[in-house]
């Protein structure tokens, strides 16, 4: 599951969750049946989650400039 989320992979191609997604509190299909989370600041960045029931796992961020996922252990912001 978490290992199809490779660093270099371009987050615009997933389906946006309009009816659950508010402001900068997206949510997307992800590969399968994912379910992506992703939270954007007032900026160009956003931080992506791989939720699995109660639990997350974090991703890591993309940027507006180029929409590629950046992949991080724990959070950089």
């Amino acid at each position: 599951m978490e290992r199809e989320y490779k660093e270099g992979l371009y987050m615009d191609d997933f389906v946006h969750i309009r009816k659950i997604s508010c402001y900068n509190n997206n949510y997307y299909v992800g590969f399968g049946r994912d379910l992506l989370f992703g939270k954007s600041n007032d900026d160009t960045l956003t931080e992506w989650w791989l939720i699995n029931g109660e639990t997350s796992t974090y991703l890591g961020e993309s940027h507006d400039n180029d929409g590629l996922l950046h992949r991080y252990e724990k959070r950089n912001t």
